[in-house]
């Protein structure tokens, strides 16, 4: 024990002894991506247990629709603003810069002299980069087009577990930002759920950034994910308003809430996938799959009948997903640690287990989605 804390003391003199590795333009603002956060201010790995999903036990019921019912469910409102699977097709860089689809590129990389890449294959969406010099943080990025989308979820892939050894610790970080509108006016603020590699190895952290139009002041570590070998390979999803909410979603688990932040960037958002680093030794390629953007993370099944007491989501096998009570003719539910779509059946039922309307197979949920309950004849009730 005391060799584990010997050496854990060592580690953390080494990083507050290190030089700040960002030059002086490396906390200004590049195009219009985010800024770099420095690696020197976020915790090292290896000193805490990892987080595990863990899914409550709601039980199973019967799949099969309720027989002679007299009410369907239909869906009124979709939440999805944007999706992309990223994974669905194979081409290259010059091939994606011409299509002008979802997507445009662009990072601080080029002005920098940096290396960069960037293509598609069936695994996924790739960006490569690679610092000019030791120290000059550099990156390149896809960025999404302006949204009023609330929710933002990607897989995310850091290629190395830790960097080499080197008489100036260097960083690598590869996640998803959602960041205000930026105009010659605007502020460089945004939130994100990104890597932290370095020579003591690889971190997850959610971090808000602030400043002002020209450079980043304020770096918030919000959470972060100290244990040691963590998966190279994470479920990310962000939920926030701009203002004073951000919910985020690490693999399932909820990581992070609150409802009184400053975040100081109100939207419209963009999202930007991109791979930052300080780090001139190699040439690091990040991935991001399963994109897409929602409205909330709220699911709604409006003008239950009278007698409906309770509202289940209910996957494939019957096994109940998620539960909500009825109040004032509608459930709600709040899917944000599940991926979307969420394949399920709603089922409603009466206060003694009467089921009394369900989808007739299940449908697929994303979060803002409205359903409403009605009778056969056309009338609600």
């Amino acid at each position: 024990m005391l060799k584990v804390n010997v050496l854990f003391t060592i580690i953390v003199l080494s990083i507050m002894i290190a030089p700040l590795t960002t030059n002086p333009a490396a906390q200004a603002a590049s195009a219009s991506g985010p800024v770099p956060i420095p690696g020197n201010i976020l915790p090292i790995p290896g000193t805490s247990a990892p987080i595990v999903p863990s899914i409550p036990n709601l039980g199973t019921v019967p799949i099969a629709p309720p027989l002679g019912s007299l009410y369907s469910i239909n869906q009124v409102q979709s939440g999805l603003v944007a999706s992309d699977p990223l994974n669905n097709e194979t081409k290259s860089q010059q091939q994606l810069q011409a299509e002008h689809k979802y997507w445009v590129y662009g990072g601080d990389a080029p002005a920098r002299n940096a290396t960069f890449d960037f293509f598609k294959d069936l695994l996924g969406f790739h960006i490569g980069i690679q610092a000019q010099t030791d120290g000059a943080w550099a990156g390149y990025y896809a960025e999404s087009p302006n949204t009023n989308a609330m929710l933002f979820h990607s897989v995310i892939t850091n290629p190395v577990r830790s960097l080499p050894v080197l008489p100036v610790p260097q960083w690598y970080e590869n996640g998803m930002y959602v960041q205000t509108l930026v105009t010659p006016q605007s502020s460089v603020n945004y939130v994100t759920c990104t890597t932290s590699t370095s020579q003591w190895g690889t971190t997850w952290v959610v971090v808000s950034v602030t400043g002002n139009a020209n450079q980043a002041t304020t770096f918030n570590t919000l959470w972060a994910d100290t244990s040691a070998n963590q998966p190279l390979t994470r479920d990310c999803t962000i939920i926030t308003n701009g203002n004073n909410f951000l919910k985020v979603y690490m693999d399932g688990v909820n990581v992070y809430t609150n409802n009184t932040l400053n975040l100081q960037m109100p939207a419209p958002f963009n999202t930007y996938l991109e791979p930052q680093t300080s780090y001139a030794g190699q040439f690091l390629t990040g991935g991001y799959t399963d994109y897409y953007a929602t409205t909330d993370e709220t699911v709604r099944v409006t003008n239950n009948p009278a007698l409906a007491s309770t509202v289940d989501l209910v996957d494939p096998t019957g096994k109940v997903l998620a539960t909500s009570p009825v109040n004032s003719g509608t459930a709600s539910f709040t899917i944000g640690q599940f991926h979307m779509p969420l394949a399920a059946y709603i089922k409603v039922y009466s206060s003694s287990g009467i089921q009394l309307a369900s989808t007739p197979s299940p449908v697929n949920i994303f979060g803002g989605d409205v359903y409403k309950v009605n009778t056969l004849l056309g009338l609600g009730l």
